[in-house]
């Protein structure tokens, strides 16, 4: 098997646990809380050898308490459990800190505070409880993240608000987290985030979800309103300059169509452990390795060099 850095995978924290169990009933996004320790991680690395995991929180995101003080606190106390792991097994792991957003000030305040516990990157909501990133009251906690030259990985939740009598037996992740994903990036798009924060290594998630094929699409908003700048609905300087992970299946058809709008040293390695099963992570990845579609020399990029570069640029 090709050596291996593992751009999205999730932990939960014993307060992350207990957020779950009393806002969802442990089916966050309608998906049952997975069982999880430290070494689920490092099981999960060792089956597909992944040299190197930034491992993150996934949805629904801390915001969900719609309380300032109690969403800092599990973001707090999410981020020091992951920067244990990271002192703990500092070959192994790295972590990707969340932010109580759209708090901006306690944001800013938890940028530091991670930082100073050693985070590898940070992560951040498509929504949070209904703020979409590219919002310009979000702008400060960009501007901070700009000045400290981090990565930033994008993950998508549940949108706000969402049709709940459609489509409700398809549970959210299989489809309305790809929405959300496009959603979120149109809108940084939209508000020039991109371009204004040029710092920022921005990952986003699932193979650019739905992107790839509506990037022609966006620019065509300005025949409708021509109020719109170039800048506004540039979508293809975003896929072309952006970072995208492979989590979930990308085959056969998400990730070719990805391969025509970006760059392939801008694709990286994914799991999406534990909320895809062991089993189904060891599929997904044989796939990616045998695959005819994919040049041997892509293969050993998207698998570890690219992620290596992109680590080595922002330590």
């Amino acid at each position: 098997m090709y050596r291996k850095i593992d751009f999205h995978a999730h932990y939960l924290s014993p307060g992350f646990k207990k957020f779950l169990k009393k806002y969802f009933d442990d089916y966050g996004d309608g998906v049952k809380t997975p069982a999880y320790t430290i070494d689920t991680t490092l099981e999960t690395m060792d089956k597909n050898n992944v040299a190197y995991s930034i491992i993150s929180l996934s949805s629904p995101h801390v915001s969900n308490t719609n309380d300032a003080g109690l969403t800092s606190e599990l973001a707090t106390e999410a981020n020091d459990y992951g920067a244990e792991q990271r002192k703990a097994y500092p070959d192994k792991i790295g972590f990707a800190a969340t932010l109580p957003l759209p708090y901006v000030a306690e944001s800013i305040a938890e940028i530091d505070r991670a930082r100073s516990n050693h985070a590898t990157a940070f992560t951040l909501p498509t929504n949070a409880n209904g703020t979409y990133l590219g919002d310009p009251g979000l702008d400060p906690i960009m501007a901070k993240l700009n000045e400290r030259k981090t990565i930033v990985m994008l993950h998508p939740n549940e949108p706000k608000p969402i049709a709940k009598d459609v489509n409700r037996e398809i549970p959210t992740p299989i489809m309305e987290f790809f929405f959300d994903t496009t959603r979120a990036v149109t809108n940084m798009v939209l508000h020039s985030v991109f371009t204004r924060y040029p710092n920022i290594k921005f990952i986003i998630p699932h193979a650019g979800a739905l992107l790839p094929v509506i990037s022609d699409r966006i620019a065509l908003a300005q025949k409708l309103n021509p109020a719109l700048t170039d800048d506004q609905v540039n979508m293809a300087e975003v896929m072309a300059t952006q970072y995208f992970d492979v989590a979930g299946r990308v085959l056969p058809h998400q990730l070719p169509v990805l391969q025509q709008v970006t760059d392939p040293t801008h694709i990286l390695y994914a799991t999406d452990s534990p909320y895809t099963p062991a089993p189904q992570v060891v599929q997904l990845t044989k796939e990616l390795e045998t695959s005819g579609l994919l040049s041997e020399a892509t293969k050993k990029m998207i698998f570890y060099s690219n992620g290596k570069q992109l680590l080595d640029e922002v330590k």
